[in-house]
C-alpha cells in the first residue's frame, strides 16, 4: 500500500472546545463563528451540506457561542433533514432533536449540517448524490461512515464538535478513519427522537470531537450530568478483545505498538481473554435486527410522513447500492420467515448481552481493547472489497466486525487516535466497558489518550 498522498497531523488543524472559547473571549462570539463559516465555505473534502448566516444567538450557558455541527440525519432547525438523500431535499422538521436542544440550551448554535452516507446505510461516506467525503489523511481516501462528514468537519477543524449517529459503529469508524475522537454512548443513554432511525435496538446520538476531554463536556450537557468524572490511579485491566486474523499488517503493527507503550507506561494490565463467543455478530444478529427494524420504521416513516410507498421512495434515492438495500426492505419486515429470524436474533443478543457483562466478572476487567477498524480506509470507488492478511475481503462486514458489538450490547464505546500506521493512515484505539459505566469509560479514555499521544 503507498503512503498517504501528504502528512496531515489532526493536532494541527482541529479546534478544541478551549480553542473556541479563546478567540471567543478574545474577539467575541460573532467572529468565532464567522471563522466557522468561512472554514466551512472553503471546505473541499464535501463535509458540509448546509450552512446557516445566523448572527451568533447572545447566549449564556457553559458553551456560550460556541458552535457545532449536526450530521444530516438528526433534526437542527432551521434546516431540513435529508439524510443526504435527495429524496428527502424538503424534509423540513419542526423542532430540534431533543440532543441538539440540550446543546442549545447550554449556549451552543449549529450553523453547519454534515454530510453522511445516504440515509446513514453505509460505512464509506460515498454518497452519491453530494460527493464523496474523503479522510484529511489521504483524499483518495474515504472518511468512514455514516458519519463521514462529521468526523471529516471536526479533523479538518471546520468545528470543535459535531454530532454523529451510530448504528454499527458510525461515530467511531468516521473518528477512526479520521485520526478524531469518537464515542458511543450507552443506548438510551440520550434522549431520542429527532433522527432518521435505522434501529431502534442498535441506534444513538454520538459525539465527535479532538480529544476524550471535549468529549466529556458535551456528554454531560447532553445527559444533565453533573458528578463529576471518576479518576483512578491504578493500571487499567484490560482484555485484548481483537483478531489477529483477517486485518491490516501496517494496522497490526501500530495497534500492538500502542498496546506496548501504554503497558511501558504503567497505564494498563493486559489480560487474554477468549473472545469465541463474540465472533460472527453482524452475520448472527445486527444484519437480521437492523433490515427487520429499518423496513418497519421506514415503510412507517413513507406512508405517514412522505404519503408515499416505500418503493416508490426507494426509486428516488441516490445511491444505487442504498436503493438495492431499499428494494429488499419489504420483505425483510413482513414474511414469516423474515419475523422468525428476528426474533431469534432478538433472543441471541439478550443471550450475548448477559455473556458480555459475565466477561468482565471473569476476568475482573475495567475495560475491553482491540482496533476500532481492522483495515484502514478503503479508496473512494474501489470500496467492494479491501485487503487483509487473509487476502481481499468484503468491505462492510470487515471495517464494522469490531464496532458491531458494543451496539449490539448497549455497551459504551470509544475511539480515541494511536498515531498512524506505516502507510501514513490513521489507526484506532476502541475501549468498551459495561452498559450505563459511561463516565468511567471517557475517564478512562482520558488517561489512554495521553498515554498514547506520543505515537
Amino acid at each position: 500500500m503507498p503512503k498517504a498522498s501528504a502528512h496531515f497531523t489532526p493536532s494541527d488543524h482541529t479546534l478544541s472546545l478551549s480553542q473556541a472559547r479563546q478567540i471567543r473571549d478574545q474577539r467575541g462570539a460573532q467572529a468565532l463563528t464567522d471563522s466557522v463559516l468561512s472554514r466551512a465555505a472553503a471546505d473541499q473534502r464535501n463535509a458540509v451540506l448546509a450552512h446557516s448566516n445566523s448572527v451568533a444567538p447572545q447566549a449564556e450557558g457553559p458553551l456560550a457561542g460556541i458552535p457545532f455541527a449536526v450530521k444530516d440525519n438528526i433534526d437542527c432547525l432551521p434546516f431540513p433533514t435529508t439524510g443526504g438523500s435527495p429524496a428527502l431535499l424538503d424534509n423540513q422538521p419542526k423542532a430540534d432533536a431533543p440532543a441538539v436542544a440540550k446543546l442549545k440550551a447550554a449556549g451552543a448554535h449549529a450553523p453547519l449540517k454534515l454530510n453522511l452516507h445516504e440515509l446513514a446505510f453505509g460505512v464509506t461516506n460515498n454518497n452519491a448524490h453530494f460527493g464523496a467525503v474523503p479522510t484529511p489523511f489521504d483524499r483518495t481516501r474515504v472518511s468512514g461512515g455514516s458519519s463521514g462528514g462529521s468526523a471529516a468537519a471536526v479533523a479538518s477543524g471546520i468545528v470543535p464538535f459535531a454530532l454523529g449517529t451510530d448504528t454499527g459503529g458510525s461515530t467511531r469508524i468516521p473518528a477512526a478513519f479520521c485520526g478524531i475522537v469518537g464515542f458511543r454512548p450507552s443506548t438510551g443513554r440520550y434522549p431520542d427522537g429527532g433522527v432518521l432511525t435505522l434501529s431502534t435496538t442498535r441506534d444513538t446520538i454520538g459525539p465527535m470531537a479532538s480529544s476524550v476531554t471535549d468529549i466529556i463536556e458535551v456528554d454531560a450537557l447532553i445527559c444533565d450530568e453533573i458528578d463529576p468524572v471518576p479518576t483512578t490511579q491504578r493500571p487499567l485491566r484490560i482484555g485484548l478483545f481483537y483478531h489477529k486474523q483477517g486485518l491490516s499488517v501496517s494496522l497490526d503493527v501500530q495497534f500492538q505498538k500502542a498496546v506496548d507503550r501504554l503497558q511501558s507506561e504503567g497505564l494498563v494490565e493486559i489480560v487474554e481473554v477468549d473472545e469465541t463467543p463474540f465472533t460472527d455478530l453482524e452475520q448472527n444478529y445486527g444484519h437480521i435486527v437492523v433490515t427487520h427494524e429499518a423496513a418497519t420504521i421506514w415503510t412507517q416513516f413513507c406512508a405517514e410522513v412522505r404519503n408515499q410507498s416505500i418503493e416508490d421512495f426507494a426509486a428516488s434515492l441516490g445511491s444505487p447500492q442504498v436503493k438495492a438495500i431499499f428494494d429488499l426492505l419489504p420483505e425483510r419486515g413482513s414474511s414469516n420467515e423474515a419475523k422468525a429470524a428476528y426474533e431469534k436474533a432478538i433472543k441471541g443478543i439478550a443471550n450475548l448481552r448477559q455473556a458480555y457483562e459475565q466477561l468482565f466478572v471473569t476476568h475482573s476487567l475495567d475495560l475491553i481493547a482491540m482496533p476500532t477498524v481492522p483495515v484502514p480506509p478503503p479508496l473512494i470507488g474501489d470500496e467492494d472489497m479491501i485487503d487483509t492478511d487473509l487476502g481481499p475481503q468484503p468491505t462492510f462486514p470487515t471495517v464494522v466486525r469490531n464496532a458491531s458489538l458494543a451496539s449490539l450490547t448497549g455497551a459504551p464505546s470509544l475511539s480515541i487516535p494511536a498515531g498512524t500506521d506505516t502507510t501514513g493512515l490513521p489507526v484506532g484505539f476502541m475501549i468498551e466497558t459495561r452498559r450505563n459505566e459511561d463516565r468511567f469509560l471517557l475517564a478512562a479514555g482520558v488517561v489512554l489518550e495521553r498515554g498514547l499521544q506520543m505515537l
